[in-house]
């Protein structure tokens, strides 16, 4: 049995559920998009008229808002990857504490993902260095929470057995954000310490 196939098993054996939840993702090259609260593999993406759609509930939906590009999780060289909506209305946790927007598991990674692509911008408006600082630790650090209930819940479900894939993290943040300075990395560093596994501030996943 694959290690896909494995923790796929594993899923649906401990926590009956997720059946209804688990979406099996087959192309090499997909995205993720937040759409009112809840995350979605986009099943299409129409560039003339910049609008994308999903699939709710086996329904078809064409998404008319703007479509932007920066505020996606892009996924490459994929083979099979299985994809769990966790927060939202139609997530797998629901409404109430707060998870993290998604998980991703293939054959060699099993990965939680929290978006903040819409975190305030901090780009325009502030003017003030150290309140730019503040903002962005604040929603760094709301992200890390989330992704740190998320994966709690699952090492109990789960008793920390993963089927041996390696474990990720991955906070999405705007193009705006100062990427891999001291304040990420400290961030960085205590999770790596906390949960053994690394954590990234990247809106994408290069696949094995």
């Amino acid at each position: 049995m694959s290690q896909f196939n494995a923790i796929q098993k594993h899923l649906i054996n401990t926590i009956p559920k997720i059946s209804k939840f688990l979406q099996i993702e087959l192309r090499v090259e997909f995205s993720v998009i937040d759409y009112k609260g809840q995350s979605f593999i986009i099943a299409t993406i129409q560039p003339d008229d910049n609008t994308y759609t999903i699939r709710q509930n086996g329904i078809e939906i064409v998404a008319e808002d703007f479509f932007d590009r920066t505020k996606l999780f892009n996924v490459s060289h994929a083979k099979t990857t299985g994809f769990i909506p966790i927060d939202g209305k139609e997530g797998l946790r629901g409404f109430g504490t707060s998870h993290c927007d998604f998980v991703l598991f293939d054959e060699h990674n099993f990965c939680f993902v929290e978006f903040k692509l819409n975190a305030e911008d901090i780009s325009e408006g502030d003017k003030d260095e150290l309140h730019i600082i503040r903002k962005i630790r604040k929603n760094r650090k709301k992200a890390i929470s989330q992704l740190s209930n998320t994966i709690d819940w699952f090492d109990n479900q789960l008793a920390k057995n993963y089927e041996g894939l390696g474990l990720e993290a991955y906070v999405c943040t705007p193009e705006s954000y100062p990427k891999k300075n001291t304040a990420w990395e400290e961030l960085e560093v205590a999770f790596l310490e906390k949960y053994g596994f690394p954590l990234f501030e990247e809106n994408s996943k290069v696949c094995k």
